[in-house]
């Protein structure tokens, strides 16, 4: 009786030491948590150096598409030339709130980053605030972003300046 008992506990240590469990993990601080939020305020300040520099070489981007939707991913650098562009002609002023920033590691290691923010702007031809909420997913290589998925109303946009 005692070898069976001894036996069926060194199964259970046994199982139990190679049941590693889940490896995931979400977390809201950290290298890449200020690495987004950096990305958020170099992007609302309209500093597209150190916005671009958060990015890897060959980062894609979709906004307001399914995330592979190939018709709509762009690379970075299309994307800030937009950025520019509606920084120069649709918004006027630009802030952002403090948001919610996490970043998710899954199982095989790869990491995600995850912002809730909303923008407020005012148009060239207009003193009204305008709000946006804004939903943002980065899937991570280290600290820099290889591709930016969003989510946003451009309905709330402001007219274009006038010439």
């Amino acid at each position: 009786m005692k070898k069976i008992y001894y036996l069926i506990s060194l199964m259970i240590l046994f199982i139990s030491c190679n049941n590693q469990g889940n490896t995931s993990s979400v977390t809201n601080e950290g290298d890449q948590i200020s690495s987004l939020k950096n990305l958020i305020a170099s992007f609302t300040a309209g500093d597209w150096d150190t916005y671009r520099s958060h990015f890897t070489e060959d980062a894609n981007v979709v906004h307001n598409a399914w995330w592979n939707d190939e018709d709509a991913s762009i690379s970075i650098d299309e994307m800030l030339t937009q950025h520019i562009w509606n920084r120069e002609n649709l918004f006027a002023s630009l802030s952002v709130n403090d948001g919610i920033y996490e970043i998710i590691t899954q199982e095989d290691g790869s990491q995600f980053g995850h912002v809730w923010i909303e923008f407020t702007s005012k148009g060239y031809n207009s003193d009204e605030e305008i709000k946006v909420p804004v939903n943002l997913s980065f899937a991570m290589s280290d600290n820099k972003v290889n591709f930016e998925w969003g989510f946003y109303d451009t309905s709330k946009f402001p007219d274009p300046k006038e010439e």
